[in-house]
């Protein structure tokens, strides 16, 4: 039977999934949506509560579909004017998946992403994507940053969400930790004690922050880190975060 009512509980409870951050931080789930996430999340083994499928989509993605459908603990099948209805995009691909978060292990070993206030979720998503690219092995963010799991920075990570750890987290107190631990932490920021980005050695235990697109990062992460740098650029006022998060991430990986 195909689902075609917007006030079935499936139906409903799939929309706000994807709408609320609070119902999603509260069940512990998320929605992952297209043919690419919803493969990706089959082939790490994510735990996948539920699935709903179109018509189209078991024709256009077969494969895709047909994977999910297997994985899922139950799934439905839904008519093209939900997928639109539940969707977070124009045109939707018609396969959507509840799934399970991971359960992430605050103790992380090697190089990491630091982020403090970064709000666009594009940016957020684009930087967990290029820090599982060049090595880096987990991402930190403070409570203010875009969620991990909206639709948007699910979108841009195209799938390292599910690879690569990402832990929300006071980010002041996690620094401290890191610290402690033997871990030099770096903020992005100018600053007259600021080293010049490809002057410092960065060793096994380093981790670098990147503040917010509007203010930087804040005053309470500038009292902790270790130090700071800049990228040195010329011709342009500053970079986008996203950006600048991509060249310092190279070095880091060096």
């Amino acid at each position: 039977m195909t689902l075609t009512s917007r006030k079935n509980d499936i139906v409903r409870r799939f929309r706000e999934l994807i709408r609320e951050k609070k119902l999603r931080d509260s069940e512990g789930v998320f929605v992952a949506e297209g043919d690419h996430l919803c493969a990706e999340a089959v082939s790490v083994g994510a735990k996948i509560c539920f699935a709903l499928v179109t018509e189209k989509a078991l024709e256009k993605y077969p494969e895709t579909a047909e994977a999910l459908i297997s994985a899922a603990d139950s799934h439905a099948v839904i008519s093209e004017d939900i997928a639109e209805y539940i969707s977070d995009t124009k045109s939707p691909q018609g396969l959507f998946a509840e799934i399970r978060r991971p359960a992430t292990d605050c103790t992380l070993c090697g190089k990491l992403l630091l982020l403090d206030g970064v709000q666009d979720p594009g940016n957020v998503g684009t930087m967990i994507r290029t820090a599982e690219a060049l090595g880096i092995k987990g991402v930190l963010l403070s409570e203010k940053c875009a969620d991990v799991y909206s639709p948007k920075t699910l979108r841009a990570s195209m799938g390292s969400v599910f690879r690569l750890p990402c832990i929300s987290c006071d980010i002041v107190q996690k620094i401290s930790e890191l610290r402690d631990g033997g871990y030099s932490v770096y903020g992005a920021m100018l600053d007259d004690t600021a080293h010049k980005l490809g002057e410092i050695g960065f060793g096994e235990k380093s981790a670098v922050v990147i503040g917010s697109e509007g203010s930087g990062i804040s005053e309470e992460v500038k009292g902790v880190c270790t130090g700071a740098l800049y990228i040195p650029i010329t011709g342009a006022e500053s970079l986008n975060a996203a950006a600048a998060a991509s060249i310092i991430l190279w070095e880091l990986s060096k």
